[in-house]
């Protein structure tokens, strides 16, 4: 069945229905549905507004009652039921609240408002929902919705910052709370090694080597001394004839049996000598 043939024969229908009431002026059909059923013919739900004169006496009883004696003798239409003012007028049903009258309004929701186009409908968000309140205004398949602005999160009707560590929209990415948690532990961990190392070198500072402990006393470490007997790194070396090793050849001519023995007077010294250490390296000194 054709619209156009649907829009005639209801337009007729209410026509011959109000005939006798005074102040008819026409019919607007708001809305046209097909009804599923299993017929050959797929019927229609239409929702129209009958329009009346403003001065008009009729009533909202007048009217039900000349349409529904209409319905008995009609061969198009096949009931009726009685409607709101509002069910007729359309209201958005997501933004508006609907003022039932006989000239009904459309009141928006909360956090909804009107723009200078809007007569049905609110479709920009409430005066409250702006950046001053780390707010803004969205369309969600075309419905304004109020939403955080990014590191933010909606906490009893506010837009709070993100907690430390998450970011984003809604405060759902936890990024930086990953890369805080990895930079802490890697940071413990060098902590860790520099103390480590920190020890093991003071440990071995400490800790001397137990052979120079016993071939150097701690009084040969300072090489300023005028004591030449603190600074001796070497035991004197006595050259007389008394030496213990039998099989000593003595050098000194005065030691030297020979046949010219008797020409060299006897020596009345003993020879010692001793090696001391100087700035310039060990000399060989004799002590008498």
């Amino acid at each position: 069945m054709q619209y156009e043939e649907v829009f005639q024969n209801t337009t007729m229908f209410f026509k011959d229905a109000f005939k006798h009431i005074a102040g008819f002026e026409q019919t607007v059909i708001v809305e046209i549905q097909p009804v599923k059923e299993g017929r050959a013919s797929l019927p229609m739900s239409v929702t129209v507004a009958n329009l009346f004169m403003e001065n008009s006496a009729v009533n909202t009883e007048a009217v039900s009652s000349a349409i529904t004696d209409a319905v008995k003798s009609s061969p198009y239409v096949s009931q009726y039921r009685a409607t709101t003012y509002c069910a007729a007028f359309k209201c958005d049903v997501q933004t508006t609240n609907c003022i039932e009258s006989m000239f009904p309004k459309c009141v928006c929701k909360s956090s909804f408002s009107k723009t200078e186009w809007d007569d049905r409908s609110c479709s920009d968000c409430s005066k409250d929902c702006s950046a001053e309140e780390n707010k803004y205004c969205a369309k969600e398949k075309g419905t304004p919705t109020c939403k955080c602005m990014p590191n933010f999160e909606k906490k009893d009707d506010k837009c709070v910052p993100c907690p430390v560590g998450y970011s984003g929209e809604n405060c759902k990415n936890n990024s930086e709370l990953i890369l805080i948690i990895v930079g802490t532990v890697f940071g413990a961990i060098i902590l860790s090694l520099v103390i480590a190392v920190s020890i093991v070198s003071v440990r071995a500072q400490h800790k001397q080597d137990p052979e120079k402990k016993r071939l150097i006393k701690s009084g040969n470490s300072n090489p300023n001394t005028s004591d030449d007997r603190q600074t001796t790194m070497f035991p004197r070396v006595q050259t007389t004839s008394g030496h213990r090793n039998p099989g000593y050849q003595p050098n000194n001519p005065y030691e030297m049996r020979s046949a010219n023995r008797g020409h060299f007077p006897e020596r009345d010294y003993e020879d010692f000598y001793e090696a001391s250490r100087e700035s310039e390296g060990f000399r060989m000194q004799s002590r008498y």
